[in-house]
């Protein structure tokens, strides 16, 4: 009796347990509040990986900065203005080099799954720069941005391919990382590009 009593327990615990499970699983892109940063080489437009945040519910998705310009060390840190949340923060050092420090570090390109076939190329409306330097200070111009060979480096991403299937509308925000300026390296640079479930 008790060895059956012990059986149908487990039974209930485990059926609880995986009908949890696949509440996540089904559609986990929708269940919080998440945004996909994602690292490309500027002269290369190589894939070089990527973080999933997540933070608190907010309505609207707005990018917000805090620049410190480099007399010889600077930063430039991107919030998420609604949450007050951090999406990326890094140093910037003048003829010299900086570093990302947060996130840490990011999740390797191998750990990302990925498509047979790439992600159609979004209207080029619907990309946006996130300028935090005045003009003629270092920012490309957006006509000089080759939205197609970035584009191109995360469109076959199934992450990529779930954020714009659960918010087709959002902006897909560009930002241009140059840890070493003055005499800057754009060996050494990168875009990341910045998504919204």
């Amino acid at each position: 009796m008790k060895k059956t009593i012990l059986l149908f327990g487990l039974g209930v615990f485990f059926m609880a347990c995986s009908d949890d499970n696949a509440s996540t699983v089904d559609n986990p892109i929708n269940t919080e509040n998440r945004v996909l940063l994602l690292k490309v080489d500027l002269l290369t437009n190589t894939f070089e990986g990527g973080k999933e945040l997540i933070f608190p519910n907010a309505d609207g998705f707005t990018i917000g900065h805090d620049y410190v310009p480099p007399g010889d060390f600077g930063s430039i840190k991107l919030k998420y203005t609604e949450t007050g949340g951090t999406i990326f923060d890094g140093t910037i050092v003048w003829s010299g080099l900086g570093a990302m420090t947060y996130p840490e570090a990011l999740d390797a390109p191998g750990t990302f799954s990925v498509m047979d076939n790439s992600g159609e190329m979004p209207a080029l409306s619907q990309f946006e720069t996130v300028n935090y330097i005045n003009e003629g200070e270092g920012v490309i111009p957006p006509s000089e941005i080759d939205y197609q060979s970035i584009w191109n480096a995360i469109s076959d991403l199934q992450q990529v391919a779930a954020y714009r299937a659960s918010n087709p509308n959002a902006k897909i925000h560009l930002f241009l990382y140059t840890p070493s300026v003055g005499i800057g390296n754009p060996q050494e640079w990168d875009w990341f590009v910045i998504l919204k479930n």
